[in-house]
């Protein structure tokens, strides 16, 4: 029979390694989460469908590693829409992040993100993780629409896209939209210029500003140009050390973080620094391309040294597909896709996609997956609940996990505020627009069906022999038409009307 003191010794002994040397249980620290975000990425220029040629060891860890969804999809064949679904988990027609004639934002926005949205990064603020965006926005350019006023501690980067910015002829791209009944003759006059820098860039050409921007403790910001234009020779360097240095200081500090990296390239024109100049096969895409591995690469390699890598989630995608005209000199390819960037064919919208992180089982995923689903999967992967407002975030986690069927059976393909095409399962029926439609009235009608499982080119129109499959999908396409409630969109009236 033990002795009472001994008695007491060993239980508190016991104690002692239960709960932690400081004598209190010591919490699991939270996860912290990694988007990396390229611009413009063809479905077929990186991971598991890349071309043979191009040396990308950073992005092959990662697909070895993690898993890749072959079946993911941005939730617009455009960047702003895009990056605002991204970033509130519901679809563009039901924030207002979208326009009818403008499909993205441009300088001199008096818009952007409401105040009354709330972002991934505002979500992670509140349970007390460190927030950064290191990249392009693109969501308003006003000093009250910047990233540090949604959420972000922490912003560098460019405001819109590097091929914006610029004057031709007394004609600038701040006035080129201000009245859009005479955007068309403006375009006549300065495309043909517009075009040869484009395809033969210089820095000067484009007077995009790098900003800087933090978020102040009392509730102020501090908002400084760093550089008025840019040098985007160096851009993807640039932003891979911030968010290097951004982590280590996370890492030392012990706490969790949330960091966005939404890349300025691989959109045109495109550009890459001295030592990757020349550097691939391909030519100056490949070039561009293996630059972005090199900071894919870093981004992995301080997390191993600082110790967060096996409590760290990363997802690599894309905000649509690549920018054909520009192909293949500095742009991407969508692989047997069809279509590109601006169309609601496979290849505008479907973005080869990798996550990685901790019990994260690797492999390949056929399952379908959206942009909008990233919010509340890594709230779900944070043990967090998920967010009423992100509507159209499905719960991946699970399938990331434990291997189940992706609960996403759907995918809706929207041409700014118009259904423009819908999958179910495997198959996709695409619509005709309805001349005077009203969301009040059902805007679709069908016009083409193919079955993705064997004709992912979508090649072979299946609308005539499967009456059966179009009614099922036209109907289910109608209902859920019906059902969202559009919010007016705002870039159509994103200028500011000044005398020109």
């Amino acid at each position: 029979m033990l002795k009472g003191s001994y008695f007491v010794t060993l239980l508190y002994a016991l104690a002692l390694i239960v709960l932690g040397s400081h004598g209190l249980a010591q919490p699991p620290k939270s996860p912290n989460f990694v988007i990396m975000y390229i611009d413009d990425l063809g479905y077929a220029d990186l991971g598991i469908y890349a071309d043979k040629r191009l040396n990308t060891p950073a992005v092959d860890q990662l697909v070895k590693a993690g898993q890749s969804w072959t079946n993911f999809y941005a939730s617009a064949p455009t960047c702003s829409q895009s990056r605002g679904a991204l970033l509130t988990g519901s679809l563009p027609v039901r924030t207002g992040l979208y326009g009818d004639h403008l499909n993205v934002m441009w300088p001199g926005a008096v818009r952007g993100i409401e105040p009354s949205l709330t972002t991934m990064a505002e979500v992670f603020k509140r349970h007390g993780y460190l927030t950064a965006l290191f990249g392009k926005w693109h969501l308003g350019d006003a000093p009250d629409l910047l990233p540090t006023r949604h959420g972000f501690d922490e912003w560098l980067g460019i405001p819109y896209s590097n091929d914006m910015d610029w004057s031709i002829g007394g004609i600038t791209s701040t006035t080129v939209f201000n009245d859009l009944a005479t955007s068309r003759d403006k375009w006549k006059k300065v495309g043909k210029i517009y075009q040869q820098q484009m395809k033969n860039p210089k820095v000067s050409d484009w007077n995009v500003p790098l900003i800087h921007s933090r978020a102040r403790p009392d509730g102020s910001y501090s908002d400084d140009i760093l550089e008025r234009p840019f040098d985007q020779t160096i851009i993807t360097q640039r932003l891979t050390q911030e968010s290097v240095k951004f982590i280590q200081e996370a890492g030392q500090s012990g706490q969790a973080f949330f960091l966005f990296i939404p890349h300025v390239m691989a959109h045109v024109p495109t550009f890459r620094s001295k030592s990757f100049v020349g550097k691939s096969e391909m030519g100056r895409y490949g070039d561009v391309l293996e630059e972005l591995d090199w900071s894919v690469g870093k981004i992995l390699e301080t997390l191993r040294k600082e110790g967060l890598e096996d409590n760290t989630y990363i997802v690599f995608t894309s905000d649509n597909g690549p920018w054909l005209p520009y192909a293949p000199e500095q742009a991407g390819s969508a692989g047997p896709l069809r279509g590109g960037k601006g169309s609601t064919f496979e290849g505008g919208m479907r973005v080869m996609t990798i996550f990685a992180g901790p019990g994260i089982q690797s492999g390949v995923v056929s399952g379908m997956g959206m942009d909008t689903d990233i919010f509340n999967t890594f709230l779900a992967l944070a043990d967090l609940p998920p967010a009423p407002t992100a509507i159209d975030s499905v719960d991946l986690s699970s399938t990331l996990k434990n291997g189940v069927p992706s609960p996403r059976k759907f995918v809706p393909f929207f041409n700014n505020s118009r259904l423009s095409a819908l999958r179910l399962g495997s198959l996709k029926l695409h619509f005709n627009s309805v001349k005077g439609a009203t969301h009040r009235v059902p805007s679709i009608s069908p016009q083409s069906l193919y079955d993705l499982g064997s004709d992912v080119g979508e090649h072979y129109d299946l609308s005539q022999s499967n009456r059966a499959d179009v009614q099922k999908l036209f109907d289910y396409a109608t209902a859920f038409d019906a059902s969202i409630h559009r919010v007016p969109g705002i870039f159509d009236q994103q200028k500011k009307i000044d005398e020109e």
